[in-house]
Formats: structure tokens, sequence, C-alpha cells
């Protein structure tokens, strides 16, 4: 592996903060074009050894500088930022002086018939114009420390021209493999910002590097003066700094660049715009797989809901570590088909590819789990079929309560009749405190969960508790990039409205995660698990940051609409209640929830009237349960509770 170039020393001029205007530039090349035309005719005559005729200069400077003030400018000689001068810059010039020269002699000729002007002058005057102009703009170029080599390469002016931001050890990889790659890098970089170094006005293998953000706004401007179409703004970083991309936005939005990112070691063309999971409050937490592969590697794993969001990243993520077979099931055809395709592709790429079997099947349907667990007998599900759109749940409670609770009673009852090792439970931040069907029917979920792993059998379970997952169907940022797309306007619930996110590569390695850590010791067999996912983002701040990203203004009128909070839904969401307490697992990010949970005969015969209710679909006893669950607290600190027989069987 080759070792990062330090960056260049900085010679005194290159120190030098001053900027060639547009004036400047244009008055430079007429001065160019004054001087050359002038020094030609004289030249001429000093070798013919004649008196020129007076007016001959007057007439010819005059002519010509009016020829090139209408020239130069069609021809955008003016836009061009010299300290990014290429190859391509030399032809415009090039043709410019062309075609000033073929327009001067017809109009001094219907002047004075050219009379003392001598034709051959232009012999001189082209290439010492040409010199003159393309002489000044490399020597900028060199001064601003681009280098030669980057003079006389031949740019692609079809990729877009971009500034580069990151710390110096990432810019100075990217440009290496740029270097390396240089057919696929999808843009040509211009200039370099590493913020809070000390290398402004310094290089880093060749392209100049700015000195700080603050000249940033200045640099994109000029950019975007000289090519043909917005530059780019891209932020190189594994990890990524939420202030950092937050003031990068703001100031694409004001230069109408457009703001991408690359992460280094994903290849020269692998770059993509800031989405939403850019803009959490909290660096996202990078998903260790290894521990998780001592459960997955060479055993038979179930996945329910395999289709959506979530499922179909764990099935992908589950694909990585080696499984014997892989079971997707889900009661959407589209979805399920879907994930099918992904899997055919992603097995079809691989050395040694697992077995997988689609199948169509409902949580709900007894009959039709025992078949497939039967079929496949798994060593390991991972439970995360569920419904979670909080309106519809509302308006079909009995339909929610079937899948969210009655889904997972029949899953783990069918994996504890095949054997199952570990049944990991997918749960959600709306099951604390919850005010709405959905929270309620997976905090009944939940407690079933928990109160299941206390009965005897060989079969340990887990729940995992995570927010919002950027990206989902039905999440809202997602809908807020539709809504930018049409036009607008974005509608925020409400402007104090905040909530908890994670990305679903972090959802779903919090997963297997805890999957695994359950798997493997016993004393964790009902564990309870979250991921420590920061501060809440502001639903408001979220959708004001997307608009920018789009280039849009988010104080105009009209592009945000205040709707009000919907049925069901919270101000603020929790991870945990008042009496619950996490602690630090082995699993950086990952906490376990400890503390009193409700459980005993009670939590036992609520379970089992909500059960019934929902599968009559009696529509007010159901909404009377979940109250009951949504009510109900751990027995009194120091009393004992009787031990719960986990004893709903529907």
């Amino acid at each position: 592996m080759s070792t990062p170039r330090p960056p260049e020393r900085a010679t005194s001029a290159q120190r030098v903060p001053g900027k060639l205007t547009l004036m400047t530039v244009a008055m430079y090349d007429l001065w160019g074009a004054a001087v050359s035309m002038g020094l030609a005719v004289w030249i001429r005559y000093i070798i013919e050894q004649k008196d020129a005729p007076p007016f001959i200069y007057i007439q010819s400077i005059t002519v010509f500088l009016i020829t090139c003030m209408v020239v130069f400018p069609v021809n955008g000689l003016h836009r061009g930022v010299w300290r990014y001068t290429a190859l391509n810059d030399i032809w415009r010039i090039v043709r410019a002086v062309g075609a000033a020269n073929l327009i001067f002699l017809p109009i001094l000729f219907l002047i004075n018939r050219l009379d003392g002007f001598p034709r051959t002058s232009m012999l001189i005057e082209i290439p010492l114009l040409l010199a003159l102009m393309i002489g000044g703009r490399f020597a900028v170029a060199l001064w601003r420390t681009r280098g030669l080599g980057s003079l006389l390469e031949l740019e692609d002016r079809s990729r877009p021209a971009a500034i580069l931001v990151g710390a110096e050890s990432e810019l100075d990889g990217a440009l290496r493999g740029f270097e390396l790659n240089a057919s696929d890098t999808p843009f040509r970089v211009k200039a370099l910002v590493a913020p809070g170094s000390h290398l402004g006005g310094r290089s880093i293998r060749g392209v100049a590097v700015l000195d700080g953000l603050d000249n940033l706004p200045e640099a994109l401007k000029s950019l975007k003066r000289a090519e043909d179409e917005p530059p780019r703004l891209v932020y190189i970083g594994k990890s990524q700094d939420v202030r950092l991309v937050n003031t990068l936005i703001r100031i694409a939005a004001q230069t109408g660049a457009k703001l991408t990112r690359s992460r280094p070691g994903e290849g020269p063309a692998a770059f993509s715009p800031i989405e939403a999971a850019d803009l959490l409050n909290r660096p996202p937490n990078e998903p260790d797989l290894e521990p998780a592969r001592a459960l997955i590697e060479g055993r038979r794993i179930l996945v329910t809901g395999a289709g959506g969001t979530i499922g179909g990243q764990l099935v992908r993520q589950v694909l990585n570590l080696g499984p014997e077979t892989i079971t997707l099931l889900d009661s959407s055809e589209n979805n399920l088909y879907q994930i099918d395709m992904d899997v055919a592709g992603r097995c079809a790429e691989m050395d040694v590819a697992p077995r997988w079997r689609a199948v169509l099947a409902d949580v709900r349907d007894t009959q039709r789990l025992e078949q497939v667990f039967a079929e496949e007998q798994p060593h390991v599900v991972l439970h995360a079929a569920a419904l979670k759109h909080v309106p519809l749940s509302e308006a079909n409670p009995a339909e929610a309560v079937q899948t969210n609770l009655l889904g997972t009673i029949r899953t783990i009852e069918a994996a504890r009749r095949q054997s199952v090792d570990v049944v990991a439970v997918i749960s959600t931040d709306k099951a604390v405190e919850p005010s709405n069907i959905m929270g309620a029917s997976k905090r009944a979920a939940e407690l079933y969960a928990r109160s299941a792993s206390r009965d005897p059998g060989g079969t340990r379970i887990c729940v995992v508790r995570f927010g919002n997952v950027l990206g989902s169907s039905g999440s809202v940022a997602p809908l807020f990039e539709r809504q930018i797309e049409a036009g607008g306007p974005v509608t925020v619930t409400d402007p104090e409205a905040t909530r908890y996110f994670m990305t679903v590569e972090e959802a779903t390695g919090l997963v297997l995660a805890a999957a695994a850590q359950t798997g493997q010791d016993d004393s964790l067999n009902g564990a309870l698990y979250v991921l420590d996912m920061g501060e809440p983002v502001s639903i408001l701040g979220l959708a004001r940051q997307l608009i920018r990203l789009r280039g849009k203004d988010p104080d105009a009128p009209g592009a945000i609409a205040i709707i009000g909070l919907r049925p069901g839904e919270k101000r603020h969401e929790k991870l945990v209640y008042e009496y619950e307490r996490t602690r630090a697992t082995d699993i950086g990010g990952v906490r376990c929830v400890s503390g009193p949970t409700p459980e005993g005969p009670d939590v036992d015969a609520v379970l089992k009237r909500l059960s019934a209710a929902a599968e009559i679909r009696d529509l007010d006893r159901v909404r009377a349960e979940l109250d009951d669950i949504a009510s109900l607290k751990p027995v009194a600190s120091g009393h004992t509770p009787p031990r719960s027989r986990a004893g709903v069987r529907v």
C-alpha cells in the first residue's frame, strides 16, 4: 500500500489571497490584444525599415480592440477561472483569437482599404497574443499550486467540476483512487477543503487546498460561472460530522452547487446525494456483524416480513454471514417477489450460495406457520412481520392486533414446537407509554414475548426496540422527499415534534447483535435491547434541511405546511419507560434494558382477552383491552409477583 503523499509546501506567492475578477480578466485580454497588434505592426515596419504611417497604429489597435471586446465574451473567455486552466481552455482561446482576426480584417478594409496595414503582421500578432493569453493563465494556475501535469491534461468537460471536502487523509486517499481509476472518476476535482487543518494555500497531489470553509462559497460561484452546469460539492468521509454536513447544505443552497458524498474505499464512482441518514444528530453506528456469525453461519434462518424494509435488510446481512438456508416469509406477494429476485441476484454472485426459499404466508395463519416451520426446521427466527403505520392501525385496530400480537404469539409458539434456538422479536419506541393502536399492540407483543421466555424450553427469546427507520416504507423522510419533488408543500405535523431515527443498517445490525448475545448467554433469555440513538431529531429541522438539499428555500411561501398531530401521534417519543434502566453491552451502541416488567396473571388475562377480541374483530373490546395494556405498570417494589406462565394460547 502506498504511503500518502504529504502536502506540498506553499511558496510565498501561493499564500497571496488575491483573486482575478471578471473585469480584471477581460482587461488583461484586451490589453494583450492591443499590445500584440501594436507590436506586430511595429515589428513589421522595423523589418521593412520603413516609417509607419502615424494613423495606422491608432486605427489597427482601435478596430482590433473593438473586435475583441465582442468576440472574447461571446467565446466566454472572461468566465474562465485561471487557476482551473486546462488544455480545453487553450482551444477556446485559439478559436476566439482566430475569429477576432477574421472579423478584424474586413472591418479595417471598410475603413481604410487596409492602406498602410501590413497583412503579414498578423503572422506576428496571432502567436504573440496567444502567448500572452495562454501564458498568463498558465502562470496563474502554476502560482495556485496545481502543478504542470494538470495543465497539460485534456479534461473531459462532460464530467462536472467538483470541490472535495474532508479530512486530509481521506482527501489524499480519494485523490489517489481517482488517479488509479481516472476513467471511472465521475467528476473533475478542482479544489479541496480540509476543515480544521492548516493546509490552506498548499496542495494535495497537485490539487489546491482552499483556506477553510469561508472561501468555499466564492470558489463554488467561480466554478459555476466558468462551467455549463452547477459544480459538485463532495463530502469525503467514512464517518460523518453532522455540523459540517449542515454547513455544506447551507453553502450548497446559497451557491447552487449539488451536494453529494463519497465514502473512501467504495471506489471513485461511488458517490451519492446527501440523504436524510446524513442528518442524524449523531454519527451512525457502524454495525459489526462478526459477533452474529456464530449464530448464522452454517445454520437455517427464517425471516418473517422478509419483503419489508427491515426484513429485507436482515436477509441481505444474513446472506453475508454464510447461512446454510434462509427462508423468506411474507404475506405480500409483491414484496416477496422483490426480495426473492434480490436474493437470487446476490446468490448468483456468491462462490458458495445458501439454499433459499420464498414462502407466501401470513404470520396470523397458525396452520400455515406450523407447516413452514416443520418443513424448514429453522435454528434462528428473525420476526420482522408487523403492521407499523399509525393512522392505518388507528382505523383498523383488530387487524393491527392480529398481526402485531397474534402473529408474534403464533410465530413464537411454532418456533418453540420446532425447538428453534433463538427468536428475535422487533418492537418500536411507540410501545413505550403507547398513545396509539400500533404502539399498544406492539407493547402487547413485547409483554407476551418476554413472558414466554420464562416458560421452560430450549428456545431463547429477545425483544429489540428501536425508533424510526430512515428510508423505510411510510417513514417521514421518503414522504418529505416525494412532496419536495412534487413541488410541495412539505407537511409537518407539529413544529416541536421530535423523533428518534436510525438507519436500516443500524436497525438490522442491532437485531442480529441482540439475537447473537441472547443465543450465547442463557441469562439473557427474555432480554430487551435498545440502540443508543443519541438525541432525537427535530422533524421541522429535518424537513428544512431536505428542502435545502433539493436546492429550494425552506422559508419560501408554501414550502412547509403545519398540519397538526394525527390521531394517536405523540409530540415526542421515548425509548424506555421511567421505571426502566439501560446498561451497556459488549456490543458498541447496544444497550440492555433492565428494571421491573408488568407480569403475572393480570397481564396474561389482558393478553387473552385482547387476543380473543381481535379474533372476532370486536373493535370496542379491542380498544378497551389495548387501553388496559397501555396502563399496565410493574408491581410495587419489594413485592415478588406471581411467576407468569405465558399462558396465551390461541
